[in-house]
């Protein structure tokens, strides 16, 4: 047989042709994810200047603006707001105990007088109240127990002790509660022309209503 006309069936050429291909491709994706990567940290590098430098820049200018203050200014009113709080605290916890008088000279009928008048203030703001007094009649009593029960200043009105004295009288007792608002001296010194109750239909009031005895506990 004549070796020259033999063939080969081995495709060598393709084969080299074909893995340098696959080669040169992954050559180039990788230089192209290096050239990526050596962009992104350039561009962080520049970001990383830029805040450096804006921060710097922010620095200076709030320097600037703090020294066009006078420190020893800026600290008296500091000083001066926090004694306003203290203040204003103290003034909200504040009570003043004679605006029961003039809840109960609103209250009061003519015809019943208050012997005896006690009173004392709950943690909470309001104040329990102790009355002995006496009434022209039974008739009296009841309208000043109607009076005390329409009034939203007062609650837990109790009348006890009702019985007629030598003199013809009713005498009684009346306990109740007088709520915080009554008694609140910010309230008063706010708005010092409000009546503390509103004016309602009813008997004449306020002829005989100041105690003849005033105690405290």
């Amino acid at each position: 047989m004549d070796p020259q006309s033999g063939g080969s069936f081995i495709p060598k050429k393709p084969l080299i042709e074909t893995r340098r291909g696959g080669g040169g491709l992954l050559f180039s994706i990788a230089l192209l994810l290096f050239i990526a990567s050596l962009a992104g940290g350039a561009a962080v590098f520049a970001y990383q200047g830029y805040l450096t430098t804006t921060i710097a820049s922010k620095d200076e200018s709030l320097k600037k603006t703090e020294s066009a203050f006078d420190p020893d200014a800026i600290e008296t009113l500091v000083r001066t707001d926090r004694r306003i709080e203290e203040m204003r605290i103290l003034l909200s916890k504040h009570v003043a105990p004679s605006a029961i008088f003039a809840l109960l000279s609103e209250l009061t009928l003519q015809s019943v007088r208050y012997n005896s008048f006690r009173y004392t203030l709950e943690p909470s703001g309001a104040a329990s109240i102790s009355l002995q007094g006496v009434a022209d009649s039974f008739s009296s009593v009841a309208l000043q127990s109607d009076q005390f029960g329409a009034s939203k200043y007062l609650s837990n009105v109790v009348f006890s002790g009702i019985s007629i004295n030598s003199s013809g009288r009713v005498d009684f007792t009346v306990g109740a509660t007088v709520a915080p608002s009554a008694v609140s001296y910010s309230r008063q010194l706010l708005d010092p022309a409000q009546s503390l109750v509103p004016q309602a239909p009813g008997p004449s009031r306020n002829a005989s209503s100041s105690p003849a005895t005033t105690t405290r506990p």
